[in-house]
């Protein structure tokens, strides 16, 4: 895999790969799995923007490669590198030889995208990882899932090749118990639901709901707390689809406290400037310990001041479960 061992905290303006496939194939696909750090709208969109070279000529998504073809990928430098990669870290809330999870805070990405080359978390993790193995073997820190920018908690990553891939497959395959945390608009009824509707990529409720390929998701929703104008939920997501639980709430008129790119009023004063969604519990099979492991991630001092505000007589129980 092109960059299986590449150092994301180390910046590089070009990446040059000599294709060694033995079938002819289209060039975004190709680069799409064989990238692993790269979504396949970022490769689309590397290549639309002229950034993708093959043999010296630029390259349209359709352009078919072949054994020895050498395809040159030019990097945007973006924000730059960070100058706190030595200083900021991240809480650890389970650590092995094998497998991380952290306890992710609001307002980073957990991997590069736009601009955003060198300063999200995964640059953080292979700056502080990637030369820490035994005998000099580099540690190349892999995410198993991704959270949102401004989604709090649980977000496990591997440090193992072999983990990384059964793991994801578990994500992928919905194989695991996950649960989040979620302030909502409005008093939500029943007790407990599920929401079952479709849904797709959009920069809105609008477009998620209606426009492009959509498909088939499910949340599950139970109320723990009741306000009045706010609905403390915890969301159990049985599909892995883009936005999901903020789609899902906004769709049945619910969207969470703070989401505006999916239809939330401003929040109330005091409240904090993002949406109130955390990744809160997540139940696992650890493939190296042959086990079960559950994680838990407290709810962040931002959320449980929105609680506290709304008078919530669980804010601390609801932090540790």
């Amino acid at each position: 895999m092109i960059g299986r061992r590449r150092n994301l905290s180390i910046e590089r303006r070009e990446l040059v790969i000599e294709v060694r496939s033995d079938r002819d194939v289209r060039v975004d696909h190709y680069l799409f799995h064989n990238m692993s750090w790269r979504s396949r709208n970022r490769v689309q969109t590397l290549i639309r923007e002229g950034r993708v070279t093959v043999n010296g000529r630029p390259a349209k998504p359709s352009r078919r490669v072949r054994h020895g073809d050498v395809v040159t990928i030019r990097l945007s430098s973006g924000t730059g590198v960070p100058d706190d990669y030595d200083t900021r870290s991240f809480p650890t809330l389970y650590e092995d030889p094998w497998l991380l999870a952290l306890d992710k805070p609001a307002g980073i990405l957990v991997h590069p995208v736009g601009r955003h080359v060198y300063d999200t978390l995964i640059n953080y993790l292979h700056h502080r990882y990637h030369a820490s193995g035994p005998a000099n073997k580099s540690i190349v820190p892999r995410l198993c899932h991704r959270l949102d920018r401004d989604t709090t908690g649980l977000l496990v990553v591997a440090k193992d090749l072999y983990v990384h891939r059964e793991v994801s497959r578990q994500f992928e395959g919905r194989h695991l118990e996950k649960s989040y945390l979620a302030l909502a608009h409005g008093d939500v009824d029943p007790e407990k639901t599920m929401i079952d509707r479709a849904i797709g990529i959009g920069r809105s409720l609008d477009q998620a709901l209606t426009n492009g390929v959509r498909r088939a998701s499910r949340t599950s929703l139970e109320v723990l707390e009741r306000y009045g104008s706010f609905t403390l939920l915890r969301a159990s997501p049985e599909t892995g689809r883009q936005n999901q639980i903020r789609i899902h709430l906004a769709a049945i008129g619910h969207p969470i406290a703070g989401d505006r790119r999916f239809g939330a009023p401003a929040p109330p004063p005091g409240f904090p400037g993002r949406y109130l969604l955390h990744s809160e519990r997540l139940r696992l099979y650890h493939p190296r310990l042959k086990c079960e492991i559950e994680l838990e991630a407290p709810l962040p001092p931002d959320f449980q001041s929105a609680l506290a505000i709304l008078g919530s007589k669980s804010a601390i129980e609801t932090s540790s479960g």
